[in-house]
C-alpha cells in the first residue's frame, strides 16, 4: 500500500498550453469517432442507419467536453493544478473524472437517439464501462507520448547546459594557462606570467611589484616600472583579477579570509605574511561574493 501511494505521490508533468488541450482533445474525439463508425463494437449495430450521424455527433462532443474538462477546472483552481504539485495520483484522479462526465454526457446523447429511432437503450453503468474501456486507450497513449516528448526535451536541456558548463570551464582553464605579458611604461622590458599564478601586485613608487608563485609554490617578487592603472587595463577580462585599493591588485583565488571592519577590510592569504587593504567602495558582501 505504501509503494502505491508513494508512486501516486510522484511528480508528473501537466501541460498547463491551451495547445496541447485542444491538441488531446481533437484526437481524443477523431479517435471515439473512427473507432466506433469502423469497428461498431457493443451496442452499435443497432444504429447501422444512422452509424455515421451516430458516431461523428460521439466525436464531436466528446472533443469540446474534454477540452472543458482539461481548461474550466484549471482556471477555477489555479492551486490545484500548479505545475509544481503536481502529481500521478492527480492526474489519474482528473483522467477518471474527465472520462466519467464525458460518459454521462455520451450517455444522454446515446437515449434521445435511441427514443428518437426506436433503439434498445443501454443502462448508464454499462455505458461508463464502456466509454471507460474505449476513452481510456488514446487518453493514457497521448498521455505517455507527451510525457516522453518533455522527458527527452529536459534531458536535452539538462545536456545542452552540462555542455556550456563544460565549455564554461575549458575556456577559464585556457585563460588561467594563457601567458600575460606586461610591459613597463617605455615598452623596453616586460613580465611574462600565467594570470593563475599571479597572486596580487603593489605599487611602488613609479613601480609595480609582481607577486607571483613559482613552481615551487614559493611567493617570489618581480618588479616593472608600470602604473596600476595600466595592469589593470591590461587584465581587465579576467573575472577573478580586481583592484581593491587604488595601491593593490588582487587575484581574489588566493584569498581566504576577509579581516577588519566597515572602516577597513583587509584581505588575507596563505601565500602572503602582509594583509591586502580594500577601498572603502567595497562592502563585505561584495567581496565575499567575489571569493565565492
Amino acid at each position: 500500500m505504501k509503494k502505491i501511494i508513494k508512486w501516486l505521490s510522484m511528480p508528473y508533468y501537466f501541460n498547463p498550453t491551451i495547445k496541447f488541450k485542444i491538441k488531446i482533445s481533437f484526437f481524443h474525439g477523431l479517435f471515439l469517432f473512427l473507432f466506433l463508425y469502423l469497428f461498431k463494437p457493443f451496442y452499435l449495430n443497432q444504429f447501422e442507419v444512422i452509424i455515421l450521424e451516430y458516431t461523428l455527433s460521439i466525436g464531436i462532443i466528446a472533443c469540446l467536453a474534454t477540452f472543458i474538462v482539461l481548461y474550466i477546472p484549471a482556471l477555477i483552481f489555479k492551486e490545484y493544478f500548479n505545475e509544481d504539485n503536481w502529481t500521478i495520483g492527480r492526474n489519474l484522479l482528473l483522467m477518471v473524472v474527465g472520462v466519467t462526465s464525458v460518459s454521462i454526457l455520451l450517455w444522454y446523447i446515446t437515449l434521445i437517439y435511441s427514443e428518437a429511432h426506436q433503439l434498445t437503450k443501454i443502462s448508464l453503468l454499462e455505458f461508463l464501462f464502456y466509454t471507460l474501456l474505449v476513452s481510456l486507450i488514446p487518453l493514457i497513449y497521448f498521455i505517455f507520448l507527451n510525457e516522453k516528448k518533455i522527458r527527452i526535451r529536459r534531458e536535452k536541456k539538462v545536456f545542452e547546459i552540462k555542455e556550456i558548463k563544460k565549455e564554461k570551464e575549458i575556456s577559464i582553464l585556457k585563460e588561467l594557462a594563457k601567458e600575460i605579458s606586461i610591459y613597463s611604461d617605455n615598452g623596453k622590458e616586460n613580465i611574462t606570467f600565467l594570470i593563475d599564478n599571479l597572486v596580487y601586485v603593489t605599487s611602488q613608487g613609479n613601480y609595480a611589484s609582481f607577486f607571483l608563485i613559482n613552481k615551487n609554490n614559493e611567493l617570489k617578487e618581480k618588479i616593472l616600472r608600470v602604473t596600476l592603472t595600466k595592469i589593470a587595463t591590461e587584465l581587465k577580462e579576467y573575472s577573478n583579477i580586481i583592484r581593491c585599493h587604488k595601491s593593490y591588485i588582487v587575484n581574489i583565488n588566493f584569498i581566504t579570509d576577509i579581516s577588519g571592519n566597515a572602516r577597513g577590510y583587509l584581505l588575507e592569504s596563505d601565500f602572503t605574511y602582509t594583509s591586502i587593504p580594500v577601498s572603502r567602495s567595497f562592502s563585505r558582501q561584495s567581496l565575499l561574493k567575489l571569493m565565492r
